[in-house]
């Protein structure tokens, strides 16, 4: 546990620093939470930079690390996301349309999905790429609330909803917490806290 936080700590210096260094990448905001969530559980940090309108996110976690690049198309975001989920190298695609966006309201929907080189947890086999998971999702988000209902398949089909509340505590550090509940498989509550530095 020391080590990963000692990582995470690490990251986030050497992440902003390199956002200092490159003039056209800039920081974003950064985050720490622990809990279960939708797509994690554990100790998790993440960064976002922007890069103009294009939106860069690294993501660290207890067993994952990815890398994400969302190209501004139009109205909407796209790209590329590297993972390393279990050990397995994974590579995928993201699209966020944003639906809405008026005054303290915003709707918008989320496709991700990904292929593994091998099963996660055995030796990466580049010889057996497959559909690792799929991730669909309809988010809202009105002031300092957010809601969140998603379908996932990975293995099976499930159903999935959250709601987040954050906190101000500055100008510039927020608190989170997250409930929900996941109908995966044989089904569980989610629960997260986190602390959210940004600019």
């Amino acid at each position: 546990m020391k080590n990963l936080v000692a990582i995470i700590v690490l990251s986030l210096l050497g992440a902003v620093t390199f956002a200092q260094e490159t003039k056209s990448i800039k920081f974003n905001s950064a985050s720490l939470s622990s809990g279960k969530g939708s797509l994690s559980s554990g100790l998790l940090f993440t960064a976002d930079f922007n890069k103009g309108d294009d939106l860069i996110n690294i993501t660290l976690g207890e067993r994952d690390i990815y890398f994400l690049y969302l190209k501004k198309v139009a109205k909407f975001y796209v790209g590329p996301s590297v993972e390393f989920y279990h050990n397995v190298p994974t590579i995928g695609q993201m699209t966020n349309v944003p639906v809405v966006n008026k005054g303290n309201f915003s709707l918008s929907l989320l496709n991700w999905y990904g292929v593994s080189a091998g099963i996660p947890g055995q030796r990466a086999d580049f010889s057996n790429w497959q559909l690792l998971f799929f991730y669909q999702s309809i988010n809202a988000s009105y002031k300092r609330l957010s809601f969140s209902g998603a379908a996932l398949w990975y293995k099976e089909w499930g159903y999935l909803f959250e709601f987040k509340y954050k906190q101000p505590l500055t100008e510039k550090i927020s608190t989170f917490v997250s409930t929900g509940y996941n109908f995966y498989a044989d089904g569980d509550y989610l629960f997260k806290l986190g602390i959210v530095y940004h600019l």
